[in-house]
């Protein structure tokens, strides 16, 4: 291949196994040894209009589109659009730079398809399309569905787009960047990091859907706001929680309102009125004005968070045996991820999904406020997980042993069975936690003696 062509690849391959969740062309630049002009330039390319997607662009300029499907095999990638009932008046802002940048590393998957392994045919796993019309979204003559090289559709479906290489993929930025920013900008946040955990666990064939309901309307202006607020509270949270994985961050040290502002993008006073909300959840700690911590959680932070998860659950996974089939689907889903973490011992990957699991099982609830209060008290137990870092290993057999347990237990309706086997869940989480919290004090103790 020619070796300008290599360069490239390896500037819109770097955001995948990047350290930084923030990817600018300078951090790209130093990763791959390159100038920043080159790296502006690759991207200004692709960017560019191109005969490729004019027609692709003319459907996104005449009707507003939502992502809900995508996926990664050795042949060919596969992406899933559907028709938003809301009019562009609703939606009026399209992608945004961050959302742009985002999309731009899910499309850069493609060119690393000659590193996806061949599926295994015994495996279980749900494909793109059984995953979508399992969670509900029957995928009608209105999808726009767009794939590249040989990968495989369903017969009778039409494919608004086929692009023969990976490099042709990529000029999808110059029709995709149409898309409105919400719901798209949610959804890429959450596509690109499975992408990148995506790479780090083994590069099997990936297939992915958007987790929750697309909405199809938009709400009032002060819950537009509420919803930019949450997605940038979600990406400091996903940045802070990478950063305290790969090191870049640790415990008790403050991060700056601008450092966070690098690594996202976002301007600082959307960040600094979600930090203000993530300091209220207990999920960080305001420092100083314009910084904050996330402290090294004590025996009493960990048991309060747990014993107060405890109590709510065992409401949560009682309401559950009322679940909808999607919401079923959607659990499901999560714990045959599960299924495959526990095959290929990813501890990494595991933590995050029982996470997810967890999620989807509180709003399979069908409650209104107890899902919430549980979601903000998850996050902080496992904030408290990404301090400790690579002390954290609990075994992805057990995570899984134990949400089969309870899945099980909700779908045969046995209630009493469903609520022991989440109290037991959280007795083990917060027994582990505080064997690593007692051995982490006892060290800092000694390093003090004997400093001393």
């Amino acid at each position: 291949m020619d070796d300008r062509l290599e360069l490239k690849r390896a500037v819109l391959t770097a955001p995948i196994w990047m350290q930084a969740t923030k990817s600018s062309s300078r951090q790209v630049a130093d990763a791959v040894g390159l100038s920043q002009s080159f790296v502006a330039r690759t991207w200004k390319e692709l960017a560019a209009p191109a005969q490729e997607v004019a027609s692709l662009r003319e459907i996104l300029a005449d009707r507003q589109m939502v992502l809900v499907g995508f996926a990664i095999g050795p042949e060919g990638s596969c992406l899933v659009l559907v028709p938003s009932r809301a009019s562009r008046l609703r939606y009026p802002a399209s992608l945004t730079t961050n959302s742009k940048r985002r999309l731009r590393t899910v499309l850069a998957a493609d060119l690393l398809r000659s590193v996806v392994r061949e599926p295994n045919r015994t495996d279980d796993r749900l494909d793109l399309w059984s995953s979508l019309e399992s969670s509900g979204r029957s995928i009608t003559q209105e999808a726009t569905v767009v794939v590249s090289g040989g990968f495989a559709v369903p017969a009778g479906l039409r494919t608004a787009a086929h692009f023969a290489d990976s490099w042709a993929w990529q000029k999808l930025v110059g029709a995709l960047d149409l898309l409105p920013e919400v719901p798209n900008g949610e959804t890429l946040i959450d596509l690109e990091w499975r992408i990148r955990r995506w790479y780090h666990s083994g590069r099997s064939p990936f297939s992915w859907t958007v987790d929750r309901d697309v909405p199809t309307t938009m709400g009032s202006i002060a819950q537009e706001a509420q919803g930019t607020e949450n997605i940038v509270a979600e990406d400091i949270l996903s940045a802070i929680r990478q950063g305290l994985v790969d090191g870049l961050f640790s415990g008790e040290s403050e991060i700056s309102l601008s450092t966070l502002n690098r690594l996202l993008g976002a301007p600082v006073r959307d960040i600094r009125t979600a930090v203000r909300a993530l300091t209220e959840d207990g999920l960080v700690t305001a420092a100083r004005s314009d910084s904050v911590v996330v402290r090294i959680p004590s025996l009493d932070d960990v048991s309060e968070t747990y014993m107060a998860r405890r109590a709510l659950g065992a409401i949560v996974v009682r309401a559950a045996s009322r679940w909808s089939p999607g919401a079923r689907s959607r659990v499901k889903h999560h714990l045959d991820e599960l299924g495959d973490c526990a095959r290929r011992n990813d501890v990494t990957r595991a933590h995050y999904v029982d996470m997810d699991f967890q999620i989807a099982l509180f709003e399979a609830s069908g409650l209104n406020r107890i899902p919430a209060i549980l979601e903000t008290l998850t996050k902080q137990a496992f904030m408290h997980f990404a301090v400790m870092g690579a002390r954290y290993a609990f075994s992805p057999q057990i995570i899984l042993d134990q949400n089969t347990e309870i899945f099980e237990a909700i779908d045969a309706g046995d209630l009493r069975a469903a609520t022991l086997s989440w109290q037991s869940k959280m007795d083990v989480g917060l027994n582990y936690l505080a064997q690593h919290i007692s051995a982490m004090n006892a060290f800092n103790e000694g390093r003090g003696s004997t400093r001393g």
